[in-house]
């Protein structure tokens, strides 16, 4: 009886979440690239991502961008200047082309942090994909 006891106060402490927890399962990462930002928690918000083409080149003046990816591969080109930057958004400039940007390869299991303001763009080879988790945070 006293086990029984001991079991129903206990319950309820493993039965709920903790406050403010959330998290998704890696099993529906794909469908999660679909429905928009995962969560936008004030100063940091995450979204997935998932290309199979190449894209824009964007900067964030106020945000870090970290990159955690996912699946596939792609060539990040890092730095360099916008050319004919135009705002896309609050603390969002984008532009089809920059200059003078390095260029890194990227694959599954790699984690990148871009810093706020640093322009950056995924190109993707033909028939290629990436998937990844891009965190923005906050720094300002």
């Amino acid at each position: 009886m006293k086990k029984l006891l001991f079991l129903l106060v206990l319950l309820p402490l493993f039965a709920a979440d903790p406050q403010n927890f959330t998290m998704w399962k890696g099993r529906d990462f794909r469908a999660l690239t679909t429905s928009g930002p995962l969560e936008d928690f004030g100063k940091y918000s995450g979204r997935v991502n998932f290309r199979d083409k190449s894209g824009v080149v964007e900067s964030h003046p106020d945000q870090a961008e970290i990159f955690i990816i996912e699946s596939g591969e792609a060539t990040l080109g890092l730095g360099g200047t916008h050319v004919n930057p135009k705002p896309a958004g609050p603390g969002d400039v984008r532009s089809e082309t920059a200059t003078g940007a390095q260029k890194i390869a990227v694959a599954a299991g790699d984690i990148v942090r871009i810093p706020p303001g640093m322009a950056h763009q995924f190109f993707l080879a033909p028939g290629k994909t990436v998937a990844y988790l891009a965190l923005k945070v906050t720094v300002k």
